[in-house]
Order: structure tokens, then sequence, then C-alpha cells
């Protein structure tokens, strides 16, 4: 037969591989030979009796086409799969696994999974220090872009972590967002939308609050109104609207604990116009303490309205947790666990569990609880059904399976010169006798000037003598920052007063700064000291922290003098604090960077080992937020060295002594911010620093405040213990993830090369996919009509710009699957999220393509632990059901050819991705397999995998039922909360007779009405869930012995 040019064909021997004519023919006796271009790229002339058409060919029926000898190769394997990972939202798929900018660590990715199964759209992640809460937040975000296409992103944290929070993105996560203020947000938030370009924001809490002044329903605000009026105006408008926002991350979430702060009415706002929310915190799981139910509020305050029904909630979970401590402790007993089970359904809160229903109608037996995977199943469920687990993830340093570093701690006393002494006295004196003689109650405004002192005396004299404003605005600053973390609301314009009249009542007539700095004897030691450590050491890097701008810059400036070059970071600079390490690290000439504290927030340090404490901050979470820059997941030295300078007989001395090294603050954290912390130690500095005390005085205060510390170390660790009503679920969830990464549970680059040639083969007849000299790069160009197809997509999409491949010009193209791989006039980088592969994906669907749907594949022993060789069946098929909730499974069964014994579920799935990224062709399979024996151990994998899904499908009922109830409970008490507030807004406007205001706020009833009745509709269609069975290949796979 005549073979037009572009008809795309295959081999009848081998029917995986295909390819297009090119229109050559040539005769060979009384054959005919047809030239093809094969997908690899090679070119061969075939016999026309050895193709044939792909598109008229043969049956997808996998049981025809095994009698027919019929396999395909292992490409048609990795094709077949990477379009149900890219086309789909399979649940046991982890999309943001390996395509960011960041190191693996299984406890990172629990709070994903935890927010993926849960039925509210809110999460608390109260993850200890040093974990790495902002890759987790931006872990969700790449996961909800890939699965739900979001694109409106919001960060809401500290203004001294804003930069921090901009770069991380852009460094880790691919991901432009730009700094905001709240007239620039909400400008960005009235011009955006769900379906347009993709947006993310940072902003401070204090930037967004509303004004005190500020009540809902207010009038609209003039054309000259603040940021933060026309913000909270906006936000409250559209309560009731659609959400101006996909995700907020609050950082720093307890600076929300306080309900009647303008920060926490900011959260209840922006929680009223956001799909989804996370909250990061520090804080302690304290199940009994109002801040914690505050901020669970803030994620889910349909659930959670009421202190007394939060402590039924703890209640009604209680034998939950007993159930799945239970099932999985392998001695207990079906009745054991049973017994819990029937306790928990007796609680209102789960009378009408369909969940805990099936299990009292179909109880486990104990011989079914002989099985492990049975046990891990059932636990599972009672994780899914745990009323608190839902809202909160925690993971603490000791549940992190890693090496972590030791600490190192070296104190040092450091004498004083006479000149030394002498001003540490006088400043000592004259702030208690300033204190006394005006009654100043606020001790801490008047500590801050002796806290200096004891930092450097030569930098505070410098500073004293010269620029007093400069000094004021520093320590006013330091006053600021313990302000802020206390939570206290109010304005802080006035601070500076009391601190310029002290300072310019007391400026020293006889003091000598030039004295002072020439016999610094705190710095002498210093030098000494990095002089020794740097000739150890040539390589190392030192920070050193100080919580005073005058004495880091004086540091500064008397390093560089004496020939050591060195860097400062403190809050506000001109270049971002990120610029800065990054020239820290990559400069070799830069030894040391000196670092105040405001600075330390947010700072990764990792590539240093050795932190210098050049004053002691007496506040206990001050010392750990310090040694956690460099004591965090990243860190590769074995042992981390802390270095702490303070002065002899100085008050320092007493509290380094008797408070921090009692509490053994500097070999192992506290705990986390808590309140109460802060507060004992302004108190002690309110005593010491501003009261005339014996020696025997001062020595019982800090002995009084350290007892008072131990209490809160010991109360939070009971605390941690109790938690576990909370925070049941963990150890499941991290084999999850675990066994996701092990198993290369995500596309590769190999995978995204196959995909794309193999849809222009098929697809685009006229394309040019061809190979480079470099590593996975192709020169890729598309015909016009699939080209200008292209950019109509991008369009719709919103992702327009996104690639040029639109415009139909030969494009170098390099195919690696990391978001934060920038493309450039070049070069672009293609990766799963990439406009060409959603394309792909999108037109695939639309075509309702199947691929092949048998092959054979040959893999080593070795790509499997524990796997014997031997021939072996597999079976692959998609499972979706459509509720409340969309969930896709891919499920997988393996049987051993020679006596059909099914594999475990993780070994299964352990040879099939092997196959995937490993395999080759397997050739000769159907002559060393007969049909007669694949097609009977193919029946028994489909019957035991049609099993395994009608138990799932009674699962997922029962928990679509379980959800539902829970999200029309939600819409109603939402509803009834909402009204609440709108009829008070009502009155309020029907009082003072604001008859259009009246009219508009009984419009947003109205609107809040049809709103939550549409909503509660839309659920109720969703009562029975709609699932579907589907195969996607099925094959024979041979695994070859090393020997």
């Amino acid at each position: 037969m005549a073979w037009e040019r572009g008809t795309a064909v295959r081999r009848l021997d081998n029917p995986g591989k295909t390819g297009v004519t090119t229109g050559q023919l040539r005769n060979r006796g009384d054959l005919s030979y047809c030239g093809v271009r094969w997908q690899d790229g090679s070119n061969d002339y075939v016999a026309e009796d050895q193709i044939e058409e792909l598109n008229v060919i043969i049956s997808k029926d996998r049981f025809e086409l095994i009698e027919q000898g019929r396999y395909g190769r292992s490409e048609d394997l990795r094709r077949s799969l990477t379009h149900v990972h890219l086309s789909g939202r399979l649940a046991n798929l982890v999309y943001s696994m390996g395509v960011t900018n960041t190191d693996f660590y299984a406890h990172q990715y629990k709070p994903l999974l935890t927010m993926l199964e849960s039925p509210a759209d809110g999460l608390l992640i109260a993850d200890e220090v040093g974990l790495g809460k902002t890759i987790e937040a931006g872990i969700i975000w790449t996961e909800l872009r890939a699965r739900e296409d979001m694109r409106r992103l919001l960060i809401v944290c500290p203004a001294v972590l804003r930069e921090k929070w901009r770069d991380e993105l852009k460094l880790r996560f691919g991901i432009d967002a730009m700094i905001v203020d709240a007239r620039t947000l909400a400008d960005e938030m009235a011009h955006s939308s769900g379906t347009g370009a993709a947006k993310a924001w940072v902003a401070s809490y204090q930037a967004l609050r509303p004004p005190r002044s500020w009540r809902p329903g207010s009038e609209l605000p003039r054309r000259n109104a603040a940021g933060r009026q026309v913000l909270a105006h906006l936000l409250d408008e559209h309560a009731e609207d659609e959400p101006l926002v996909d995700l907020v991350v609050f950082d720093e979430a307890h600076y929300m604990r306080n309900p009647d702060s303008a920060v926490h009415r900011l959260g209840e706002m922006l929680q009223k116009v956001s799909h989804q929310r996370v909250l990061l915190s520090a804080t302690p799981i304290n199940l009994h303490n109002d801040d914690l139910f505050h901020l669970l509020r803030l994620c889910d305050p349909d659930h959670f309205q009421y202190p007394s029904s939060f402590q039924d909630l703890l209640l009604a979970n209680q034998p939950l947790v007993a159930a799945r401590d239970a099932a999985l402790n392998p001695s207990s007993s079906a009745e054991e666990i049973m017994g819990h089970v029937r306790r928990a359904s007796e609680s209102d809160l789960l009378r009408n569990s369909r969940q805990l229903a099936s299990l009292i109608e179909d109880p486990p037996s104990d011989e079914l609880l002989r099985r492990a995977d049975y046990r891990s199943e059932l636990a599972a469920g009672f994780e899914r059904i745990n009323l608190l687990g839902h809202v909160v993830t925690r993971t603490r340093k000791r549940d992190v399976q890693i090496e972590r570093p030791r600490r190192e701690v070296h104190p040092e006393k450091v004498p004083m010169t006479e000149a030394e002494r002498a001003f540490y006295e006088y400043v000592t004196e004259i702030t208690r006798e300033y204190a006394w003689r005006r009654g100043i109650a606020d001790g801490f405004l008047l500590a801050t000037p002796q806290r200096q002192v004891c930092s450097c005396p030569a930098a505070f004299a410098r500073a004293w003598l010269g620029d007093s404003e400069s000094l004021i605005a520093d320590l006013s600053e330091r006053i600021l920052e313990d302000y802020e973390e206390s939570g206290e609301e109010g304005e802080f314009e006035d601070i500076s007063v009391s601190l310029k009249d002290f300072l310019l009542a007391h400026r020293p007539s006889n003091l000598d700064a030039a004295v002072l700095e020439r016999s610094d004897s705190k710095l002498q030691r210093l030098l000494a000291e990095l002089k020794n450590y740097f000739a150890e050491h040539p390589d190392e890097k030192v920070i050193v922290f100080t919580s005073f701008r005058v004495t880091a810059q004086y540091l500064k400036d008397r390093l560089v003098s004496l020939g050591m070059p060195s860097l400062l970071l403190w809050g506000n600079m001109i270049e971002s604090k990120q610029e800065l390490i990054n020239e820290f690290r990559d400069r070799p000439d830069l030894r040391v960077m000196i670092a105040t504290e405001v600075a330390s927030e947010g700072v990764d340090l990792q590539f240093c080992r050795l932190l210098v404490n050049y004053d002691l901050p007496w506040n206990p979470m001050r010392v750990e937020q310090r040694i956690g820059r460099i004591d965090r997941l990243g860190q590769k030295a074995k042992v981390i060295h802390i270095w702490n300078l303070f002065y002899a007989d100085t008050i320092d001395e007493r509290i380094f002594g008797r408070l921090l090294v009692r509490l053994r603050v500097f070999e192992q954290a506290l705990g986390e911010p808590e309140p109460i912390i802060g507060e004992t130690i302004q108190k002690l500095e309110s005593r010491l620093l501003t009261t005339r005390l014996t020696p025997e005085q001062e020595e019982e205060e800090i002995q009084r405040t350290a007892q008072a510390l131990e209490n809160v170390r010991q109360r939070q660790e009971e605390l941690e213990r109790n938690s576990s009503q909370m925070m049941a679920h963990g150890g499941l969830v991290l084999e999850r993830i675990a066994a996701a990464q092990e198993l290369s549970r995500r596309v590769t680059e190999r995978d995204l090369i196959i995909y794309v040639r193999d849809f222009l083969n098929h697809h685009t007849a006229g394309h040019q996919f061809q190979k480079t000299e470099a590593d996975d790069e192709f020169l890729i160009q598309l015909p016009a009509t699939v080209a200008a197809d292209l950019d109509d997509y991008c369009r719709r999409k919103g992702i327009a710009g996104q690639t040029t491949l639109g415009n139909g010009l030969s494009r170098h193209c390099r195919f690696l699957n990391n978001l934060t791989s920038a493309s450039n006039r070049t070069r672009e980088c293609i990766h799963q999220f990439h406009p060409l592969i959603r394309f792909i994906s999108h037109k695939l669907t639309e075509l309702d393509e199947a691929f092949y749907p048998l092959v054979a594949v040959r893999v080593s022993a070795g790509a499997v632990i524990g796997l014997t060789p031997g021939d072996y069946m597999f079976a692959l098929r998609r499972w979706t059901f459509s509720g409340v909730r969309e969930e896709e499974w891919l499920q997988s069964a393996v049987a051993k050819v020679s006596d059909r014994a099914l594999l475990p579920d993780e070994m299964a799935e352990s040879l099939i991705n092997a196959a995937r990224v490993q395999g080759s062709d397997w050739i000769e399979a159907s002559r060393l397999v007969a049909a007669k024996v694949a097609s009977p151990c193919l029946d028994e994998l489909e019957t035991h995998l049609d099993e395994a899904y009608q138990r799932a499908k009674k699962r997922k009922q029962d928990e679509n039922s379980d959800r539902l109830m829970f999200q029309l409970h939600g819409i109603d008490q939402h509803l009834q909360r909402r009204m609440n507030t709108l009829e008070k807004v009502l009155e309020e406007h029907s009082r003072l007779g604001r008859h259009g205001l009246v009219k508009a706020t009984r419009g947003r009833i109205d609107k809040l009405r049809a709103l939550m009745g549409l909503k509660r509709e839309q659920i109720q269609r969703h009562e029975v869930i709609q699932p579907d069975d589907s195969p996607v290949c099925v094959g024979l796979i041979r695994v070859e012995s090393t020997d």
C-alpha cells in the first residue's frame, strides 16, 4: 500500500514502538520498504507487512492482546502513568515532592497531607522552632497550585520577616511575591481573580490591621482615607462574596492570640474572604488555654465557636485516640477496640458518624487483627474521624529522626577595667535614682540603658556623648520589640520621651569615650579568640549577636579597622537580609557577621557553627532564637559552639549563672514563645535594675524567677504529653510520606520528555522535537495550528506570557522538573506545571485517548529490596470517588506468575515504580509466558482489586457522609454567626437614622442567606458518592537476577 507522509504507524512485532512515515518508499525484491521516523528520532526503512496504521489498530482489550501476544514497551508504561499523574488529583501522589528547591524531610509533608484530608479550610501548624514551618507552608501552596489551580497567595507576618518570606518564596518555590501595604493590597485584591494571573503578596500584621475606630458596616471610605481603613472596608464588603484570596498564611500566628486585639480582628476578616488558611506558630499545645482556642477559631470558626464546646470536643475525642492506640497495639483484642468505639459513638458530637456506625455494624475480628496491614488501615480510619486532628499538626525536634548537632557551650567572664567599672556603676546608680525620684512604674523603660552598658561600655559612651537621637532610636526599638512580643495594643510614639529626658539629664560631663575604647576588655577577648579560631579553621565564618545597634556598629568599625572584614545585619537596611546573608556566605574575605536581635528573626545561618553572644538577653526565648539560627535543619556540623561573653561582677554574670545556666537554656530549648516568659523577665529587669536591692535580695529575685521559669518548662512538658488528644495522628502519615519519596512517586524529567514527544508525534504533524548536545535539552517548534491552540489555552487559563512556544517559533527547551528553574531569552525550562505540559494533559483528556494497555518490562532484582527473581503479572487501576470531595487513587496488585502469590501492597508498588523508572523492553515476553498462563493470573489480580474497590467504596461513602454532615453543620453555624453580626449592624444603622446603610445591610443579609442556601444545595447534591473504577495498564515484569 502507499503510505502518505506523516501517517502514524507502529511495529506489529513491537506495538509499543511508534513513529510517522516519511513518504519515502524503497522496493527490495518482492517487498516494499517504507521510510519511518521513530519516536526516538531515528529513521529507518521497514517492510510494509511489519507495520500498521496507528489509528486503525487493534483492540484495547487487554485479554485479547495477551492472546495475540502484542505486548507494548516500557515507555508505554511510563507514558500511561505520567498521564494519570498529570491529569488527575491522585490522593496517593504528592505533586509538590521533588519539584521545589528544598531538601526532603518527611515531617515537612505532614501538614500537607493533614490539610488535604481535612473537611475544614484551616490548619494550625505548631512545629517547634527550626523545623521549617516556612517550607511547610510553601509545600502546601505548591500542592494547591497543582491540584486546585489556585492563584492568589497572601502571607501575613511580623514586619521583620517580610523580606525573608519574599526571598524564600522565590528561592525555594519559584514564586514572585511582592511586599505590600494595606492600600496596595486592597487595590490588588479588588482587581485579581481566581482565574487570572498568579499573585503572591507579603504584608505585616501592623500594616494591615484595621483602625481602632473602624466598625463592620461602616460607610464607604473617603478618597483620602488611610489604607488600613480602605482594606478593612473591602474585606468587610466581600465577607459574603466569593473569596478574594485562595490561601492566607499567618506566620507567628500567636500574635493573634488576643481576641480583642486589632491583629486578631484582621485574622477574622481575612478568614472570611479566603478559601483556606494556614497558621504557623511554635506556641506549645495547651488544650486548656484560651489562646489555643482563639487560634483554632481562626482556622475553623464554624466548629470552634465557644470555649465550652471546645472542651466538649476534647472529651469526645479521647475514646477515638484510645481506639487508634489500641488498633496499633498488636496485643489489643477486637473487644477492647470496639469498647472505645462504642464510647466514642455515645458522644453527641459523634452519634451520627457513619464511619463509627459502620464499624459497629461490621466490627473487626481477632482474625483480621492478626494482619498488620488491617491494623494500620483501622488506625488510619480512627485518625480520619479524629475531631481535632484535621485542624492542628505538630512536630517536635525529638520526633524528627535526623542527626542533630550537639551544642557545646563556652561561657567566659571578662574582668572590667577600672574605667569600665566606673562607667557601669555610674549608669546603675543614676538609673535607680532617676526611677526612685520620678516614681516611674515602668522600670523596664529605664532598664534598657543599663543593659546597653553591660553590652559594650565603649559603644554606649561613644553614642551617648555623640548623637543622642540615634541612641534613643536604637533603645526605643529594643523596647518596642518587647512590647510587640507581649501582644499589647497601643501606639508607641511617646516611648522615646522618657528615654530622651533621662539621657539628656544625665549625660556624663567627665567621661572620655576614647579611654573606654582603648581599654575595651571584651573586644580584646573577642579579637584574640577569633584570630585563634580562624587560624585553626581558615574556611569558617562566625556570627556575633548583640541586642543593640550601637554595639553592632562599634564592633563592625573596630573589626574592620583591625583588618577583619565584617558585615552588619539589622532591621530596615537598604539591602534585603537574604542578599546580605548570601554575600556573607559567598565572599571568602568576609569572616564575621554582626547581627542585632531584630535581624535574628527568620535568618538561616546553617553554614556557621560558632555563635558568639556578645551580650546576653535575659529572656530565654531570645537566647534560643539566636541559637536557632545555626541549630536548624541543614546544619552539617556535628557540634555547634556557643560562646557567651559577659562582664564579671555584674548583674549579667548573676543572671547567667543563676538563671540561664540553671534552666539549661544553652544546651536545650526551654520551649516556645509564651507570654508568661517575657512578662516574668520584664518584672525581673524592673526589680533588679531600677530598685535599690542588697546582693542577697538580688539573689532572691533571680532564684524566684528561675523557679517560675522552671515551672513553665515542666508545664510545657506535661502539656505536650497531654496533647495526644489532638495530635493523635502523625506516625502513619509520616510512613505514607516516606513511602511516597522512596517509591519515586513523582514525575521525572524522563517522564516529561516521553510525554511531550509522544503527544507531538501522534497529534502534531510538522513539529520539531530535536535533541541537542545539552542534557535533557531539545529544540521544540510547534506547527502553527497547535501553537495557536496553546496560546489560546494560556490566555483562557490566565497564564499568558509563561511560554513562548505559542508563537510558533523554534525554542531551546530544557526538561527540568523544578519550579525554581527560571527560563531566559535563550532557553525555556519545562517542569510539570509548565503551560505546555498542562496543555497536553488537557488535550489528551479532551480527546479521551486511551494509552496502550498491555506492556512487558524487565528490571534488575536489585531494583526492589527483598524481591526474588522471576516473572510477575501486574494490574493498575484508577479509582475515582466524587462526593463532597473528589478523590482519585492509583491502585496496584502484583502476583508471581508461577504460583500466583500476591505481593504485599508496598512491594507491589515498588516493583511497578521500578519498572516505570528503570525498566527496559522485554520483547520475548509473549514467547516465554504463554497466554493460557498470563490470562488466569490477570483474572485473579483483577478479582482481588475489585474486592478492594468494593471495600474502599463503602469506606468512602461513610467518609463522605461524615464530611457532608460536618460541612452542613459548618454552614448553619456560619450563617447564624454572620446573621448575628449583620443584625447588630442593621440595628445600629437604624438607631442612627442611616437609611442608605440600612438598605445596604439588608441587601447583605439577603445575599448571605442566598449564598449559604446555594452552598447547602451544592453540598447536598454530593450526598451519594459517584464512584468509578477504570483500568490503566497491565503487563508482565521479568525480575532478572544480578548474578
